[in-house]
């Protein structure tokens, strides 16, 4: 399973890296870059209780993006990602730990978008 996470991580440092979209790497609850995307993220709870996070552009990103997050919970963190937003449009992107008391880590792993 970790081999199979650092191959994922790695995966999405390229993408990014190759397809411009390091400005999507939006810090928490903050835009991007003057000049670039309209983009704010900010924390959700579930009706059920469930830690999440949701991202919106207001404008087109140029590429596909969905929202990701690491949640805390026993027995250890875990990935979650969003849905799948078009690059040509504006939309917005939400992810959900998977168990309710699990909670979205913003401190060691912020919530970021990435390419899809």
């Amino acid at each position: 399973m970790r081999l199979h996470r650092r191959i994922a991580a790695t995966a999405v440092s390229l993408a990014m890296a190759s397809s411009g979209l390091v400005a999507l790497a939006v810090p928490v609850a903050s835009a991007a870059p003057a000049g670039a995307l309209s983009c704010n993220g900010w924390p959700v709870t579930g009706s059920a209780g469930h830690a999440g996070w949701r991202f919106q552009c207001t404008s087109g990103t140029g590429t596909n993006w969905r929202a990701k997050i690491v949640c805390l919970g026993a027995p250890q963190p875990y990935t979650h990602f969003g849905n799948i937003v078009s690059g040509s449009k504006s939309g917005t992107s939400t992810v959900w730990c998977a168990v309710p008391g699990h909670w979205v880590d913003v401190q060691w792993n912020p919530p970021a978008m990435v390419p899809a």
